[in-house]
């Protein structure tokens, strides 16, 4: 029997057609730390572990539709207030939701993607394992 190889990063790629844009979004309104600059994508860091990258690419998927960008932080009140200062406009939130047990809110990147910023009412979340 074969075992898992191991996973070491994440890396989530979405598109544009302005790279320059929505580079400028990720790196001064989210103020992510821009990692790796490999001409028609940008990837930036989120966590130790875990980046977003945007990519221009001629072959790239069409439109953001059944895309959600999630961060998950202690402090979803403080993201609205300091992404709107920078002139972001929200969508919905910060509001809690009984049925997934998470505070949120919820805004649009400049390409349309959906960003949520959560935290979960459960602070060992990803502790668990479903068997």
């Amino acid at each position: 029997m074969l075992t898992r190889p191991p996973i070491s990063h994440s890396i989530t790629f979405t598109y544009t057609h302005d790279l320059a844009r929505a580079s400028a979004f990720f790196r001064n309104v989210l103020e992510l730390d821009f990692v790796v600059d490999q001409g028609a994508c940008h990837i930036f860091r989120l966590t130790p572990l875990s980046y977003i990258g945007v990519c221009n690419l001629p072959d790239r998927p069409q439109g953001p539709a059944g895309v959600t960008l999630t961060i998950v932080s202690p402090d979803v009140d403080g993201w609205r207030d300091f992404l709107e200062a920078k002139g972001v406009t929200y969508v919905s939130g910060p509001a809690h939701s009984d049925e997934f047990g998470v505070y949120s809110s919820l805004f649009h990147s400049p390409d349309g993607y959906r960003v949520e910023i959560q935290s979960f009412d459960d602070p060992d979340w990803d502790k668990g394992r479903i068997a």
